[in-house]
């Protein structure tokens, strides 16, 4: 039998998952654009982290690390949740939190289940339940309240149906923070139904409340921690990241999934993520939140005063949410601010909620943020 020249079917779990509206956005992007867009810092990752890295690129071996990571690795990750006593076995060393969130999804879900994901919130989180077999079903953050959580929303999305629950804090896009009675109204909301809940914390360290905003496995011993150095140490592209949980039999079965899809994280990366614990590099972290902090009042002063939009005011991460629901169709004005040289991100990528909005980032320095701005009166003046 001949075969059909250019046909392909894509299987069913890849049908309805596509790159996301940010990435889309992004990669139309004109040069000499001031990117709002992505979600990735722009300082500098610290130097004693490059240093070190390029000591043990020259002067070691660098062979395979287990699929679980090293050793010192996991142990240095385990003691960031003390509390919970965990060995090195609860913790598996991924590429990235990204990977660790699609190999606990992964791991966790079967066809049919149903996962809990904020409305809004980053669009991964849908294509990665949608990757495993899963429904995606979204509980609002109700953008009237500010984008917070709504305990009695939550609740209304439960079925005997639900294996999981997703939450992030501080969020993207909305730079919100779970409070410690928010987190412990969901673990009790969620005990005794055997629900897994997946807390994201990449941007944990990344907070401009009074004190780092607590982990939701704190309060609810079924919490699969996804997390990693991306943000809080502008190690993107270094790609290390981690699962953490209590549950040991997830761990282990994440792991399996881990090591096929990627054997193990890059060895020299591990290496040098083992100074990612240090006083060098706690000071690099504070220096973050405060170089991030002042950024943000910036960028959202300027934005309302400028341009007369109102923007949410972050409590962590580097977004604020624009508020563009009297200017016209979020999507519209997007495009219209890309046409002129300018990366912003249309609020519905992150959902219904926030449809209406613009996510921007400032992860830019001052002159660019003003420039961006100006960018943006002059299309704004022009409507």
């Amino acid at each position: 039998m001949k075969a059909v020249e250019g046909y392909f079917k894509s299987p069913r779990r890849l049908q309805g998952v596509q790159t996301t509206l940010i990435r889309q956005i992004f990669e139309r992007a004109l040069p000499g654009s001031i990117n709002f867009g992505l979600g990735e810092p722009d300082l500098p990752t610290p130097d004693f982290l490059r240093r070190e890295a390029a000591r043990i690129a020259l002067e070691e071996q660098n062979g395979y690390t287990s699929h679980a990571g090293l050793l010192a690795l996991r142990e240095k990750v385990a003691d960031v949740y003390s509390y919970l006593n965990l060995t090195p076995n609860h913790v598996c060393i991924t590429v990235g939190s990204q990977e660790a969130m699609t190999a606990t999804f992964l791991a966790v879900i079967e066809d049919g289940d149903e996962v809990l994901i904020p409305n809004p919130s980053f669009p991964a989180y849908e294509n990665c339940v949608r990757l495993a077999g899963g429904v995606p079903v979204f509980y609002r953050m109700p953008k009237e309240d500010g984008f917070v959580f709504d305990l009695e929303e939550f609740k209304s999305k439960i079925t005997p149906k639900t294996k999981a629950a997703v939450i992030i804090s501080p969020s993207n896009p909305t730079g919100r923070v779970l409070t410690e009675n928010d987190l412990k109204e969901i673990a009790n909301v969620l005990d005794g139904t055997g629900i897994y809940l997946i807390s994201d914390e990449i941007y944990a360290d990344l907070y401009f409340t009074d004190r780092k905003p607590p982990s939701a496995s704190m309060f609810y011993d079924r919490t699969l921690i996804v997390s990693g150095l991306s943000k809080s140490l502008s190690m993107t592209g270094w790609r290390v990241g981690w699962l953490a949980s209590s549950q040991l039999e997830v761990v282990k079965a994440a792991l399996v999934v881990h090591g096929f899809l990627t054997v193990c994280t890059s060895t020299i990366s591990q290496k040098a993520a083992l100074l990612a614990w240090s006083e060098e590099a706690e000071r690099a972290k504070k220096e973050a939140r405060e170089t991030y902090k002042k950024r943000g009042e910036f960028l959202t002063n300027l934005i309302e005063e400028e341009l007369g939009i109102k923007c949410t005011k972050p409590e962590g991460a580097f977004y604020t949410m624009a508020d563009v629901r009297d200017l016209g169709d979020d999507l519209e004005i997007a495009e219209k601010f890309l046409q002129n040289r300018v990366i912003t991100v249309p609020g519905i990528a992150f959902g219904s909620e926030a449809k209406g909005f613009l996510r921007i980032s400032f992860c830019n320095d001052y002159e660019q943020m003003r420039e961006g701005v100006r960018r943006m009166k002059e299309v704004l003046n022009a409507l």
